[in-house]
């Protein structure tokens, strides 16, 4: 008799549930709008119009860097920032203020909003889960 015999159909899927929550978990990241590529640098007072995004791992490792691809949009620059982090697989965004588009999309993806000020590299340490 095999593991799957014994167990019933839900023991299975709740397992295998369980084990791609951990996985999903672990890859989960934090973004930070910028004024600078850097990890030292401020948090953006802004956060859709930031002219960097800097993304960092469950660990507060910066690992990506990008001048923000929506900041010169002439509109809608919100809700596609959500999209692009949605995309990116970031869990939280971090900036000095969100307007309501950005806030509405970003609710609507799971996406957390925390507001911070300081340096962006201090700012992810802190949102860590």
């Amino acid at each position: 008799m095999n593991w799957m015999t014994r167990l019933g159909p839900w023991q299975i899927a709740a397992g295998m549930i369980t084990v791609a929550a951990i996985a999903w978990a672990g890859e989960m990241r934090i973004a930070v709008a910028a004024d600078a590529a850097q990890a030292e640098a401020p948090v953006s007072a802004v956060a859709a119009r930031a002219p960097h995004i800097l993304i960092f791992d469950a660990s507060g490792a910066l690992v990506e860097s990008h001048p923000n691809p929506v900041a010169a949009n002439p509109g809608g620059a919100g809700p596609a920032l959500a999209a692009w982090l949605a995309e990116k697989k970031v869990g939280t965004l971090i900036a000095g203020e969100f307007g309501a588009k950005l806030a509405q999309a970003l609710k609507d993806r799971k996406i957390g909003a925390v507001t911070a000020s300081g340096p962006a590299a201090q700012a992810a340490k802190k949102a860590r889960p």
